[in-house]
Parts: structure tokens; sequence; C-alpha cells
């Protein structure tokens, strides 16, 4: 029912005329009213708030809408009154407002894992959805694979909830250079392994930017530390163009570019129309503010540092200073914000007076230190940074020092910026389980094909390092395009990122200083000696040598270069000499006789003469390999030289100087330290151990042994970890309780044991025989008289057999009769870590194989190539097809005598009775002719005539196995 009341006026005027059926046409024919519109049974705030705004906007004098509300209540009637086309146009809105905000139910397609993922990790955001939308009473049933909703808000929920079902994660890779280049290949690959894991590349992109590191400040002072290091760490130093102080969260830095604008910054200060030409724009004459069209921002201050002749004091030059550099940051402030790198150019600030160097010292100090007080005061996390180009060397030198005595240990002891290339591949996935597992293949793809992380934990602690050390192991790194990263605060750990082949040749390098440091340091070695360039003078003639120097000629420039490192290492060397008839003497004086050799070698008699008596003498020989790039067909004489270098040498070349001299280097005199050491002639010393070897984690071994960690161990977090470590220690003291052994039998074993361990002990001791009564109760134990010495591996055995022992005996007498469960973070026994006793100086445990490669091969990532013989090179080619024709003729040979053996057996019908009679003898008689046999026991003959003189060892222990072999036979007939 409508409520309201009419408003009647009368008018007196003669003019005014109306009549009923007047009133009654307008009535029916222009005025409307409804009541009552149709409102849903689920009102939300917001469609009464929404309906409320309305009729605040439509007030009109010739329409009427009348709203009724309930206290307490979210309900409402509306009716309109008015003339027809008003109340028509305001109901259509109305009832578009109304189902607008109508909730209905909409159902919700998903997957089984999507569901079960929804249920188990996203019912708190759900929760936030509605809480969200509460204005609205959003509902998500997800049990029941529904949500209402009103009309306007559908999209919106479905949107967020396949938001939470496909989860988003972002890998990212580092490496040092202007840009990482993706192959086509490298994009399938990814998009393969992406698809295999039902996942999805939302984006992958690569990017580059500058980046400052710090070289870390040693812990140790120097100590035999090789010239050549020496050379290296400065070489680094002096080429290092960037300085940086930190100054609470932000930093001053100095740069020496001639291109400025490679520097990232967010706005350039210029002060001097130098600067301007520097960054090719046009200067401006009064101070203010320009932006390109591309983004780059300046502020133009104009000043210029000059000292004045009765400013003895210098403190109008400190407050220019002081002026010039609050007012040009509070300029910039005003007018940009979110600054982080501010920079600063330093051209014409040199020319600042008449005593320039001293000027410069005091302009240096006092911009540095206002720069650090405002950056202090303000309490912001700024960069600033001052650029010199190439012609303020000098300058920079002055802010340079200044910055170093400034410097704190958060800043190590020097920076470097280089720039560094991002791969970020953003992936999605519906279920966390596969996007787990597509990152981890993910990275293990990249880590193998386009770039490695790999962190090194080592027996020796890099914080043994002096400074020189650590300052050529980062000048060899950044050479190779790996990016180190070492941190000798907490750990001794080195971090490594790169290319695969990079990162392998920068690890050999860290465990070749490694070896020279450890070598070196156990000597007296005299101090190092300055490198000097070789004249080739008359030598010196000593009584003894380190080293005899033999290579070509034609390698004068190279060899010239070791020499001089050499002798800097404090070896005395004698080089090849002119006058050939007396190198032998020479030779005999030297310890250790080093050769460089080459095609050149191979053609030079005086050098084989050299070579030929240094067998004859028996001299230590140090091979290693000059390699020439420029020359044609070098595949060929590469293979030249390696036949020509195992025939001469009897051994594979392991140093050769191709393209890394400092790895060559190293490698060569990490050789020599272990048979001659400097500041010792005339003696000798026998291979000390291996390269110290690169300490792995559990994770590396797992993945080392299957390729990747297992699933269920990359989620289990560390605390989950600690908590199952208790709870195994505890369920392990419970077990050892209820199953522990007698202590009356652990008594008796623990005897039993112990004199096990004693006669061990003492047959190792005695080494021939031994007697003794263990007890009253046992029989006795005796060896009979022997004729043999217990030999290295016998005696290791027996060693190990009373280690174990000795670990039973320890645990006793918490030992238990089955055995123990190891502790697994994941509850999977193939989770565990199953530990092998083994002792570091047996031989016996040594590795002497080549570790087995389990990650996936090139075809588990890529289709087979149409043409497999595009896969090798020229070299390749000729080693596969030499292998080829051996193994098919040892394959025809075998045939042929399978063949001929099958006749032999069908013709050659022995009686039944002879057949116990052949079968004593030697089954081979029937397959070789007597010709052959023959020929095998003239073999055997330890009176025969021998051609080969030359492997004499090999000869005298052959004839000793004959005849003991014989003595054997004679004493078993």
């Amino acid at each position: 029912m409508f409520y309201g009341h009419f408003k009647v006026t009368y008018l007196t005027h003669e003019s005014f005329k109306v009549s009923e059926a007047r009133i009654t046409e307008i009535l029916n024919k222009e005025i409307s009213y409804i009541e009552n519109m149709a409102m849903p049974e689920e009102k939300t705030r917001n469609l009464l708030k929404s309906i409320d705004e309305f009729i605040f906007s439509r007030q009109n004098p010739e329409l009427v809408i009348i709203r009724c509300k309930y206290p307490y209540k979210l309900d409402i009637k509306i009716s309109l009154f008015g003339r027809k086309k008003l109340v028509r146009k305001t109901k259509k809105q109305l009832q578009s407002i109304v189902y607008k905000h109508t909730i209905k139910t909409f159902q919700l397609k998903m997957t089984a894992n999507q569901y079960e993922y929804l249920l188990e990790n996203c019912i708190h955001e759900l929760k936030d959805i509605e809480n969200e939308y509460k204005d609205d009473c959003v509902k998500i049933r997800i049990r029941l694979k529904e949500f209402s909703a009103p009309q306007y808000l559908i999209d919106n929920i479905k949107q967020k909830i396949r938001e939470l079902m496909i989860q988003i994660v972002t890998c990212q890779f580092h490496k040092i250079g202007n840009s990482i280049t993706l192959t086509n290949d490298n994009n399938k690959q990814l998009n393969r392994i992406a698809r295999h894991n039902y996942c999805r590349i939302e984006k992958l992109e690569t990017k580059t930017e500058m980046k400052v590191y710090s070289i870390p400040k040693a812990l140790s002072p120097s100590v035999n530390i090789s010239n050549s290091i020496m050379l290296q760490s400065n070489e680094f130093v002096s080429a290092l163009s960037m300085r940086k102080m930190s100054v609470l969260n932000g930093s001053i830095e100095i740069y020496l570019t001639n291109q400025s604008d490679s520097i990232p910054r967010d706005v350039t200060i210029i002060s001097s129309p130098a600067g301007a030409a520097e960054e090719r724009i046009e200067y401006m004459s009064d101070n203010g503010y320009f932006e390109m069209k591309t983004g780059r921002k300046f502020l133009f201050h104009r000043w210029s540092p000059v000292v004045s002749d009765d400013d003895r004091t210098n403190q109008k030059l400190k407050k220019s200073i002081e002026k010039f550099i609050s007012s040009t940051l509070q300029s910039v402030t005003t007018c940009y914000s979110n600054l982080e790198k501010i920079v600063y150019l330093t051209n014409e600030w040199e020319n600042i007076g008449a005593q320039q160097q001293q000027q410069q010292q005091l302009l240096a100090s006092s911009i540095i230190n206002e720069v650090k007080q405002e950056i202090e005061t303000r309490k912001v996390d700024w960069r600033i940074l001052f650029i010199f180009n190439e012609q303020q060397t000098n300058f920079y030198k002055e802010f340079c020092d200044v910055l170093v005595k400034m410097q704190t240990d958060k800043d190590g002891f020097a920076q470097f910026s280089s720039p560094v290339s991002v791969i970020q591949i953003t992936l999605a996935a519906s279920s966390n389980l596969n996007l787990i597992k597509c990152e981890n293949e993910i990275t293990d793809y990249v880590q193998k094909h386009i770039l490695a992380n790999k962190t090194l934990s080592n027996e020796f602690d890099v914080r043994k390092w002096d400074q020189h050390m650590i300052n050529a192991f980062y000048k060899y790194s950044l050479n190779q395009s790996v990016l180190p990263n070492m941190d000798l605060t907490n750990n001794s750990q080195i971090q490594l990122v790169g290319s695969m082949s990079n990162v392998e040749k920068t690890i050999e390098k860290y465990k070749l200083m490694s070896e020279i440091f450890k070598q070196k340091s156990t000597l007296q070695i005299p101090p190092p000696v300055a490198a000097r360039t070789s004249t080739r003078s008359k030598p010196i003639d000593l009584k003894a040598y380190n080293i005899y120097f033999s290579f070509c000629q034609q390698d004068q420039t190279l060899c010239n270069r070791i020499n001089n490192c050499l002798k800097g290492e404090g070896y005395v060397l004698y080089e090849t000499p002119t006058n050939v008839s007396r190198f032998q003497s020479y030779i005999d004086k030297s310890d250790v006789i080093l050769i460089a050799f080459d095609e050149e070698y191979l053609e030079n008699s005086h050098s084989i003469s050299e070579l030929n008596y240094t067998k004859s003498a028996r001299k230590k020989i140090i091979p290693f390999v000059i390699r020439n790039n420029t020359k044609e067909n070098s595949w060929l004489s590469s293979l030249t030289i390696a036949e020509s270098f195992y025939d001469l040498f009897d051994t594979e070349i392991d140093i050769e100087f191709k393209d890394d001299f400092d790895l060559e280097y190293d490698k060569l005199l990490t050789k020599l330290l272990r048979y001659t050491k400097p500041g010792t002639t005339g003696k000798t010393y026998a291979e000390t151990t291996a390269l110290p070897k690169i300490t792995k984690s559990n994770d590396d071994y797992e993945e080392a042994a299957f390729g990747h960690r297992s699933i269920a161990l990359q989620k289990v977090t560390p605390e989950q970890r600690r908590e199952s470590e208790t709870a195994y220690q505890e369920k392990l003291a419970k077990k050892i309780e209820n199953e522990k052994i007698p202590n009356d039998e652990i008594n008796s074993s623990v005897a039993d044991l112990t004199v096990v361990i004693e006669y061990l002990e003492e047959i190792v001791r005695e080494g021939v025989t031994y007697s003794k009564p263990h007890s009253e109760e046992h029989d006795t134990y005796s060896i009979g008289p022997r004729g043999w010495e217990l030999d290295e591996n016998l005696i290791s055995c027996m060693q190990q057999f009373s280690n174990s022992i000795r670990r039973w005996l320890n645990k006793s007498p918490n030992v238990i009769r089955g055995n123990i469960i190891p502790f697994t973070p994941t509850g999977d026994i193939n989770d565990a870590i199953f530990l092998i006793h083994q002792s570091p100086n047996d031989p016996s445990f040594a590795q002497n194989y080549v570790p087995l490669d389990h990650s996936p091969s090139d075809k588990y990532f890529s289709l087979f190539n149409s043409n497999p013989g595009s896969c090798f090179n020229s070299e390749q080619s000729h080693d596969y097809f030499q292998k080829l024709v051996e193994s098919v003729k040892i394959i025809k040979d075998i045939e042929a005598r399978m063949i001929d053996n099958t006749i032999k057996s069908k013709t050659d019908k022995p009686d039944d009775n002879n057949n116990n009679n052949s079968n004593e003898k030697n089954i081979a008689d029937g397959f070789r002719t007597p010709e052959e046999m023959r020929k095998i026991e003239q073999l055997d003959n330890p009176n025969r005539i021998w051609k080969k003189t030359k492997f004499t060892e090999f000869i005298e222990l052959k004839i000793k196995n004959i005849l003991e072999f014989k003595e054997l036979c004679e004493k078993w007939k």
C-alpha cells in the first residue's frame, strides 16, 4: 500500500479552469505507481548500500521513491510513484542493481589432486576470501565443490580459487656476463620438462644488471706464497676500478670508467658542462631538473670547488662542499621519490687550485665525510656513487685512499662490480608435488647444460689462505666467468656459479692452490725472487740444480715465462745450453729434468740427445706439452703429439700449456714440489699424497648415487629433521634396553674378542711365527714356520678386522642381538645414510675406478639426431673407426677358432679309455698347434735372450715369477 499525502492548491483566478475528466486522464496516462518491487531472498549489505546510493543520486520532483526499512533486519521494500517514463526507467535500473547482487551457487570443476590440495593446504586462504567479501555473503563450500556469491563477483571468486589451485614458483639462475643465451634446444627442453611434470612455464626471461661484490679480507698473514700467486694478486688489485664503503644500510662508491652510462642509477647530478657532455645532453646554465623520454633523470647544480688565497684554514671550501652536498640531496628527494642510486659526475673537480694534490686530498676527505654524515642523519639506504673518467686517474686515487682508510670489516678487502645475467623461469602447476619435481628437474638441467652452482667444503681450511691467494683465486674465477663467494667468518665454504666446464676448471684451480700452499707451508723456502726477463746470458756454473729445463728455441717465449716463474719460487734452474758437448754434466747435477715437448722437439737432434742421456742417467723426467692452435690440421697434430708423447715417456699427457697458463703452471708447480723442493738441491723425494679431496655433504652423496634427492627428502624442513632425530634416539634407547644381551654373555664375548685382538696384533708385530695358549679352556692356536712374509694387503685386512672388533667393544655393553635400523628423516629406508668405516691411510680403500655417472643421459632431454655422425669431430671419428676394426677382427678370429675346434673335435674321436688321460693334460693343448706351444714355452724360458733391454725391471720380475712357478710345480708333483 502506498503511504503519503497529496497537496492540493485551489486557485481563484478566473483564468484557471480544470475538470475532473482532465485529472483522470492525467492520472491514467502520465502517472505510474509500482508497489513493492521484487527483492532477492538473501539481501547483502552491499545491495542495501547500492540501493541507498542510487536513491540519493536519482532525486527528481516528478519521481518519488518510497523505501521502507525494518530495524535490526537486512530487509527492504521499495515502491515507485511518478511520471510513467521516469518510473519505468528507474525500475529497470533498480532491477539491474538487484540482479547484480543476487546470490547464486556455482559448481567448481577440479581434478582429484586439486581437490585434495585445496582441502589439505588452502583452508585458511579460502576463509580469507570469504572474509574479504563478507558484505556480499560469499560462502565457499569446498567439500561440495561449490561456492555462492553475487553475480558480479562470480569471475573474481573463480579466479582467486584458480590461483590457489595453480601454484606459482620462480627459479633464478645467475651468471657473470652481459647476457645468457638460451638456444632453441634449451627452450624446448625446459618446456618439455615442464609438460612432463604437468606444469607450464608462465614466463622465461633473461636480464642483465650491474652488481657489486666484496672480496673477503684474509685472516692469515702471508707465509711462503708462490711468486706466481703474488703476481696474479697484484695484477688483479691494480685492475680494480671501484671501491665501496658501507654506511648504515647504504654505501659510498667510487668508479673509474669512460662508460659512465653503463652504471645504473636513479638520478644523475651534473655540476659542470663537461659532465653534461659526457652524458651527451645539453647543459642547463640554471639549476634545475631535466628528464629525458627514455626515463633518465638529471639534476643540474652548477658548482666548482675553488680555494681562495685568503682561505688558509679551508673553511670556505668545507662550507661550499657542505652546502653543495646537502642542497643537491635535498633537491633530489623533493623531486623524486624511492631513490636508491644517486650519481655525482666529478668532471672538472680536480682543477681546484695551485697546490693541486694537497687540495684534492682535502676535497676527497671533505666530500666523503659530508656524504657519510648526510646518510647517517637522514637514515636512508642510499647508494651514493662518484664517477671518474680515465683522465681523472690521480684524482680517483685520492678518493680511493680516503675510502680505504674509512672502510670496516663489513666491506672486506676490496670490491668489484660486474654485469650479472639472470635467467628467471616462472612455473605454474596445480599440484605442489609436481611443482617441486619440476623445479628440481629444471634446476638439474640448467646446472648441467647452462649454468652450474657448486658449493665446496674442503679438508683444507681456506681461512689459512692469505690475501694474495684469495685475490688470485678471485682473479682466475672472474676470468673464467665464474662468480665466487667465499665466506671466511662462519665457515670455509666456497660457492661457485658459472658454466659447468668453467666451474670445473675453477675447482681444479682451487685444489691446486691448496696443494701448493700445503706443500710450501711445510718447507723453509727462501723469499720469492721477483720475476725477470731472461736474456739468455751465459749461465752460472753451480754445483747442483733443482731443475734442468730442456726445450726448443721455437718455444723460447713461453719457456722463459715458465723459467722466470720457477726461479721466483726459489728453484735453481739450468736452461738448455747452446754448447751441445757439455749438457751431460748439467743433467747429472740436476735433481729433476723438465721437458717442454711439442712437434719441434721430436725434430731437434739436440733435444733428443738430452732426452736419451736423461733416460740413461735414470733421472726423474717431468714432461709437459706446448700446443700451437694456429697450425692447420690441429687435430691431426694433437693426435701425433699424444702418440709420440706416450711412446717417449710411457705416460699420458697431464700438463698441457694451451690457453690457460695459470692453471697449467699450477699443475706443473704441484708436480715439481712432489719431487724437488726450492732451496734444497742434490735430493729427490718420493711422490706425496694426491690433491685434497672435496668433502661432500650427505645430499651430495645421494645426488652422486641417484642423480637427485628423493622428493620426500626435499620436503623435510630442518625443524622436522631435528624432531625425527629426537624421536629416533628415544626409540633407539628403548630398543637397546629391551633387547640388550645379558651381561654374562657380553663379558664372555668381550674376553674372547680381546684375545683375538691381541693375537692379531702379535702376528702383525712378529711377522713370521707365533704360538701361544689362549686359556686353559681353549685349544692352543699355533702357526707353523712360514717361508713367506706378510704382505701389505694381508696386514691391512688384519688391521681392518681388528678395528671392526674394537668398534664393537666400544659399543658394549649397549649392544643387541639384531641390527639397528639407521636414521632416516622421512621414514623411508632408501633415504637413510649407511656409514662405511674405512681407514684413510689404507691403500685398499683408494679409489681405483672411474665413478659411474648416474645422471640422465642426453637422450633423456633430447631426441636422437637423424645424423649421428655429426656428433663426432674428425679425431673422434678416427678413434671410433679404429676401435670398430679391432673389435670386428677379434670377433672374426674367435669365430674362426671355434669353427676349427668344432671340426677337429668331429674328426678326432678319441677312445673312451683315453678320455681321462687327455683331460689330465693341458686343456689348451687341443686348441693350439705344436708350433704355437713351442712359442709359448719359449716365452716362459728364463734363459731366453730379450730383445728390448730397456724394461729391465719387468724382465727381472718375469724371470723370478717363472722360476717360482716351476718350483711350485715340482713341489706338487
